[in-house]
């Protein structure tokens, strides 16, 4: 009887011995693929575009790397706000996301996804409607591109957002202003987005459409905003949406740099 007893336990020890290597054998092989990925931050912008920065360097990953990154874990961002932090799989030219038990997850809205292995950090901002004195500063902009006042004033778009832009501990405006996509005609359409620091106007995005491009034209904003660690400040992503769900929206990624706004890439 002893002796069956003592094998008997010398089986379990086995069996456990030899369940607990498994799972060590996996956990240092998933380890292995995490720690042979690029260092470098990933950020996935809708279905439509990702933004890499690595070796000091941003660039555009191609489409065909996407599948790379199936099953990888990311934090997920709609509209400005976090959802939690899940797996992603691409398939079809879309990103989709799942919860651990590979259950789908709707993610409504601005879509904004940060991966990789440089630390990606999610700014919240709040958006709201300009006033009377803002318009001060929207019309001097309008008029150094020779805007009509008319046209000006018969906006459909006039936000503004605070926020330490240029990451001297201070807080400048930012105004997104358009006459895009009116119920009416309009002799010519605008979008802008730019940033009043002390009085001084820096354009992030200016662009003037000639009549008939009312619902042709592309509406831009401020997308999000992001900071990757081992860059100077925050990076500003912006999108220019169409009218037409046929079109192609665009990307813009900002920095500020040497006193200006700089376009780091765009992708359309």
């Amino acid at each position: 009887m002893e002796d069956k007893s003592t094998n008997e336990k010398v089986g379990i020890f086995i069996i456990v011995f030899l369940l607990s290597l498994i799972v060590i054998i996996i956990i240092l092989y998933l380890l292995g693929i995490f720690n042979r990925r690029p260092n470098e931050a990933n950020i996935i912008v809708d279905d439509a575009v990702m933004f890499k920065y690595s070796k000091k360097k941003w660039v555009t990953a191609s489409p065909n790397s996407y599948s790379n990154y199936n099953w990888d874990k990311f934090k997920i961002y709609s509209n400005n706000t976090y959802i939690g932090t899940k797996s992603i799989f691409t398939t079809d030219g879309k990103w989709y996301v799942f919860e651990k038990n590979r259950e789908a997850v709707n993610v409504p809205g601005d879509k904004l996804y940060l991966g990789g292995k440089i630390k990606t950090t999610h700014k919240s901002f709040n958006q709201t409607n300009v006033n009377t004195t803002d318009w001060t500063y929207i019309h001097k902009v309008l008029d150094h591109y020779n805007i009509p006042r008319d046209v000006q004033n018969d906006y459909t778009y006039a936000f503004k957002v605070n926020y330490d832009f240029d990451n001297d501990n201070k807080d400048e405006v930012m105004y997104i202003v358009s006459n895009l996509f009116s119920d009416h005609d309009v002799s010519s359409s605008y979008s802008f987005i730019f940033v009043n620091d002390n009085g001084n106007n820096k354009v992030i995005y200016g662009k003037i459409y000639g009549e008939g491009a009312n619902l042709s034209g592309c509406y831009a904003y401020l997308y999000g905003i992001i900071e990757v660690e081992g860059t100077k400040g925050s990076q500003i992503i912006t999108k220019c949406s169409h009218y037409s769900v046929g079109n192609n929206d665009e990307y813009g990624l900002y920095q500020f740099n040497n006193n200006k706004y700089q376009l780091l890439l765009y992708s359309k």
